[in-house]
């Protein structure tokens, strides 16, 4: 009996080291939710433009389920956001880490003075504070908030996550002893094939790359150099699942030749996420998927036990055996094999096709660079904002529209686009704003008769006027001392808004997905005439002003 506990032990053990687990606290902290944990999001999921950062726990669809503090500490940080994590707190443990409670609904009393005093305070729904460490203390299980929809959220739930305090890097929670039931094993599907070409590289911003038939194990292609990628997701206990995947090897001919983990990432390199993943393939289908190998300047650090950086070299009439093998924190795997031959003679050639504009800025990676577009435009890259060298086709596409690069190439800093108005545009500069060619906005600051806007994607750019003032429409007036209303702008988008009874600021709040901003008079409007007053301004500056007389009896 003693060798059969000694041998569990040990197997363990090596569970719990081949998965790193020991690297992180495994008895420190709870559960953020009482009772049942149903997790529908893992840690880094590949979402749009980034690495999900945490955890999202369902709520059952429904909002105010109460938030538990995982263990004890203070509240360092509170975010209130119309956009992002919505309303969220920031709790810093003495073990060095920071756990993340986000899209929240509301707050108890021991916590909410704090937040109400300082929208007063501040006279804006939007805020960010940073409480003394002895002013909101909490302890592991009290009740800290109310689940909430609030923020980029598109349904009910908690966004939850664990940081490391002193480099502020978000962290596996499930390597933190939080669990969740999972039995199935991730998936490969579509396996994709790259050629390392330079040239393709330096016009395209990527390189060319084939999708593998599913239906066949064995390709022959030219003698060169190549590596994989793959559309890889996890699953927990359905097939509907689309977990983030942590775990990830190739092995070539039987040895490890390249190692992924991610484990924790750099929320300051999270653009990042565009070079990781094929940009062309997800900006032309919506595909987020694995490259398996290492990019150039992707400086993530997941490949830190990778004996190789994923590119290997097919010979004439070689074969080359490898195995993908796709792992979650559980160690359920899932394994994936293909055959490379080299054929010189009827082996695929990967290419694609180069576009050579006749206006063509070659952009240095490790420089600045400056492009003069026309004589109205130019645009400058800070030093690093592309990933690798690359030929930037630019062109004047009419008198307020230019071409600015290929929206399939992602750049990993926002960079400056600056326009000459002409002198009757000028007139009116405060008003222009620069927005892209999805009709997104920018705004852009006007100064010395150029309008300049810092922007983060490559594509077409245009210049237009925005001098209509924002609606309002009155959905609830003072029914229980209830205030709400439908905000919207045709252009530029709400900037904020102020809404005061008789000259004194009342906090309303803000929820842009629905357009609605809404709250409750904190104190009893006493009986009489009184005037109501609700401002809202749009990013050019453009005024709306609803002013109404309020009869108490």
């Amino acid at each position: 009996m003693r060798l059969f506990l000694f041998i569990a032990y040990l197997s363990l053990i090596f569970n719990v080291q081949a998965q790193n687990w020991n690297q992180f606290p495994q008895q420190d902290f709870i559960a953020p939710f009482a009772g049942k944990i149903e997790i529908i999001g893992t840690f880094c999921e590949l979402r749009p433009n980034h690495f999900h950062g945490g955890l999202d726990i369902r709520t059952d669809a429904k909002i105010g389920r109460h938030v538990l503090a995982i263990a004890d500490g203070y509240i360092s940080r509170i975010n209130i956001s119309t956009t992002g994590y919505g309303k969220a707190l920031y709790i810093t443990h003495k073990n060095g880490y920071t756990s993340v409670y986000a899209h929240l609904h509301d707050f108890p009393p021991s916590i909410k003075w704090y937040i109400t005093k300082n929208h007063y305070l501040l006279k804006t729904f939007e805020m960010e504070l940073y409480p003394e460490p002895d002013l909101l203390q909490v302890k592991q299980g009290e009740m800290i908030a109310y689940s909430g929809n609030t923020g980029g959220s598109q349904g009910p739930h908690l966004h939850f996550e664990i940081r490391e305090t002193k480099t502020e890097q978000p962290v596996n929670p499930l390597l933190c002893g939080i669990k969740m039931k999972d039995v199935l094993a991730p998936t490969i599907s579509n396996v994709y094939l790259y050629r390392k070409d330079s040239t393709e590289k330096l016009y395209n911003g990527h390189y060319p790359s084939i999708t593998l038939n599913a239906k066949t194990t064995t390709y022959n292609v030219k003698p060169g150099t190549y590596s994989f990628g793959a559309n890889i997701r996890d699953m927990a206990i359905s097939a509907g699942d689309n977990n983030g995947v942590n775990y990830i090897e190739v092995y070539k001919n039987n040895e490890l030749f390249y190692k992924c983990e991610i484990e924790k990432f750099d929320f300051a390199k999270n653009r990042m996420f565009n070079h990781y993943i094929d940009y062309r393939r997800y900006k032309q289908g919506g595909v987020k998927m694995h490259k398996l190998f290492i990019d150039e300047n992707n400086t993530f650090g997941f490949w830190n036990a990778s004996p190789h950086d994923g590119w290997f070299t097919i010979h004439d009439t070689t074969t080359t055996h490898f195995k993908i093998v796709a792992k979650d924190v559980y160690g359920n795997k899932r394994e994936k094999n293909i055959h490379i031959i080299g054929n010189a003679a009827k082996g695929t050639f990967i290419s694609n096709y180069i576009g050579y504009n006749r206006q063509m800025k070659l952009c240095l990676a490790n420089e600045e660079n400056r492009i003069q577009i026309s004589n109205e435009c130019e645009v400058f890259f800070l030093r690093n904002s592309f990933y690798s060298d690359y030929k930037l086709p630019f062109n004047k596409l009419s008198s307020n529209s230019f071409q600015i690069g290929n929206d399939q190439v992602p750049v990993d800093k926002k960079f400056d686009i600056s326009i000459l108005l002409n002198p009757e545009q000028q007139k009116l500069g405060h008003k222009y704003t620069i927005c892209y060619s999805n009709g997104k906005s920018f705004g852009g600051e006007f100064k010395n008769n150029r309008l300049t806007a810092k922007v983060k994607e490559l594509g077409n750019y245009y210049l237009t006027l925005d001098t209509i003032k924002p609606s309002i429409q009155t959905i609830s007036w003072n029914k229980n001392g209830y205030f709400s209303f439908i905000i919207r702008d045709n252009l530029s988008g709400i900037k904020n808004h102020d809404f005061y009874i008789d000259d004194e600021w009342v906090l309303l709040e803000y929820e842009y997905k629905n357009n609605l901003i809404f709250g409750k008079v904190p104190n009893k409007i006493p009986s009489g005439k009184h005037i109501v007053k609700l401002i809202v301004r749009d990013n050019r500056n453009n005024e709306k002003i609803l002013i109404q007389n309020l009869q108490i009896p």
